[in-house]
C-alpha cells in the first residue's frame, strides 16, 4: 500500500511540474528564423549567407542583418493564415551624445529600398502563411515568397 501511494504521489507531482510550462504565445511561430529564400516574379534569391533572421515573441518581431548589424522592430497580428507587420522602426545605435533614437519607417524609406533584403516593400506589409511547423516558414505576400528554417 506504501509504495503505491508513494507512486501515485510521484506520477501526480510529475504531472504538475510538466503542466506548469509555459506554452509559446504564438505557439510554432516564437522563436528566431533565418530567412533561406525571396521568391519573386524576377527569380529566386537565396540568402542564407546574407545572414537575415527574424525572430517573434509575444506581439513584437525584430529583423537582423547579421553582416550590417542594421536592426528593426516591429509589432505583429496574427489570424489564422494571416500575418500583419506595422510600426517598423530602425533600431539606432544609441549614442545619446548625438541624440540616436529609433525612428519608424516611412513609406518613402521602404520605395527607397530600406527592407529590400527582407522582400518587404511596404510599411505595413501582409502575408498568408503557406507553411509553419517547428523548423519551416513560409509567408506569402503579394507576388513575394519568404522561405524561412528555424535557428
Amino acid at each position: 500500500m506504501r509504495h503505491t501511494s508513494t507512486a501515485i504521489l510521484t506520477v501526480l507531482a510529475l504531472t504538475l511540474l510538466t503542466t506548469c510550462d509555459k506554452v509559446p504565445m504564438n505557439g510554432p511561430l516564437d522563436g528566431m528564423w533565418q530567412l533561406m529564400s525571396v521568391e519573386t516574379p524576377d527569380g529566386l534569391r537565396p540568402t542564407r549567407d546574407d545572414e537575415l533572421f527574424l525572430s517573434f515573441q509575444l506581439h513584437l518581431t525584430q529583423w537582423e542583418k547579421k553582416h550590417t548589424s542594421r536592426t528593426y522592430f516591429a509589432h505583429f497580428e496574427r489570424r489564422g493564415d494571416s500575418l500583419r507587420i506595422y510600426d517598423i522602426t530602425r533600431a539606432a545605435f544609441h549614442d545619446l551624445s548625438h541624440g540616436d533614437d529609433d525612428h519608424l519607417i516611412t513609406d518613402a524609406q521602404m520605395s527607397a529600398g530600406e527592407m529590400d533584403a527582407w522582400g518587404i516593400h511596404t510599411t505595413t506589409p501582409s502575408f498568408h502563411i503557406n507553411r509553419l511547423d517547428r523548423s519551416n516558414l513560409t509567408l506569402q505576400a503579394a507576388d513575394t515568397t519568404l522561405t524561412f528554417r528555424k535557428y
